[in-house]
């Protein structure tokens, strides 16, 4: 969305504009005070896009008392429409929006979630059912703030998707593609969150802090504190698993399931830029360099495939990992567009 063109209907439609609102955070903050300096003539329409998210996403008990106050409103349009004794009735009305912001009253606000659904805009408000989708491209990553002060930072090339309106006596549903680390804050009554990869693992916490990978053919996780219990698909079967801290679970299609005792930071370290290959083979380096990166790898010569490297590297970027490659295995690394050559010295 191209915000310096927005309108308040525009912003108050906007999902990361809903969030920073809701959920604001110390990115979304600092990205939104950078846009108002950088416009100051939008500060006015932010206002008034917030004050409609605000008013919209009133979660008020009394259902009945929040129609009543519709009602209001929309006598008050109604009103509005048929003061003007000068109107003639084959021209119209044009109710003027400013003034019902000068009166500076939540009815103003909600006059004007009234006339944007009466415009056709279809907003998140009446779709509880609506999900938000998080996505990072190649090399990014993302730190998302959940509506209940949970963390999820999302690697690179990596998706994650959340309900638009936390329920509070159903469980917490996260939908996973990709890499991410969660940290889940435990709820008062106990209410269980939710993470179900793309390949139908699911993992089920109530508060704890671990580390999800989808990739391919395997699901891994690893939990770094409290507790956590895994439902594993494979076919038409299904097992559950509790893990403990310090555990790491790996689901495959070729091997089943796996578990080992691991560092946990190890395989966080991702979130500060850092690299762990865990005895991997050349062909497991390869298929994160495709997944991180967005290079296809090609090997020159295919014995290097089963080559194995365990190594821990503080990267600055991609061109450290592929130096660390060539380094090791002696071998020739090379881009040429959208590729990564790797080949034999000799």
């Amino acid at each position: 969305m191209d915000h310096t063109e927005a309108l308040a209907a525009d912003f108050a439609a906007d999902h990361d504009f809903i969030q920073w609102v809701k959920y604001p955070t110390s990115e979304s903050n600092i990205y939104w005070k950078n846009f108002m300096m950088a416009h100051p003539e939008k500060e006015e329409t932010i206002a008034e896009a917030r004050q409609l998210v605000q008013l919209l996403s009133q979660e008020d008990a009394d259902e009945e008392a929040y129609d009543r106050d519709m009602q209001l409103v929309w006598q008050k349009l109604a009103e509005a429409r048929h003061s003007d004794t000068g109107l003639q009735p084959e021209t119209g009305k044009v109710i003027s929006l400013r003034s019902f912001w000068q009166e500076r009253t939540w009815l103003s606000v909600a006059a004007i979630g009234l006339l944007l659904i009466m415009s056709g805009i279809v907003y998140w408000k009446l779709q509880p059912e609506q999900r938000i989708e998080y996505a990072t491209q190649f090399g990014e990553k993302r730190t998302i703030q959940l509506p209940d002060n949970s963390v999820i930072v999302l690697n690179s090339n990596s998706v994650v998707t959340i309900p638009e309106k936390w329920p509070i006596n159903e469980p917490r549903q996260v939908y996973l593609k990709g890499e991410a680390f969660f940290s889940v804050t435990h709820q008062a009554n106990n209410q269980k969150f939710v993470v179900t990869t793309s390949a139908g693992t699911q993992i089920d916490v109530l508060g704890t802090e671990f580390n999800v990978y989808d990739w391919g053919h395997e699901n891994r996780v690893v939990l770094a504190s409290g507790k956590v219990s895994l439902q594993v698909v494979q076919g038409d079967k299904s097992s559950r698993l509790d893990m403990k801290p310090g555990e790491m679970v790996s689901v495959t299609t070729d091997a089943g399931i796996t578990r080992k005792q691991v560092k946990p930071a190890l395989y966080i370290s991702w979130k500060e830029d850092k690299v762990y290959f865990d005895d991997y083979t050349l062909a497991e380096v390869a298929t994160m360099l495709e997944q991180n990166y967005g290079y296809q790898v090609v090997f020159r010569d295919k014995t290097l495939q089963g080559q194995r490297i365990t190594a821990f590297l503080d990267a600055k970027g991609l061109d450290d990992i592929l130096s660390t490659i060539a380094e090791t295995f002696e071998v020739e690394v090379s881009r040429q567009n959208d590729k990564i050559i790797i080949n034999s010295l000799q």
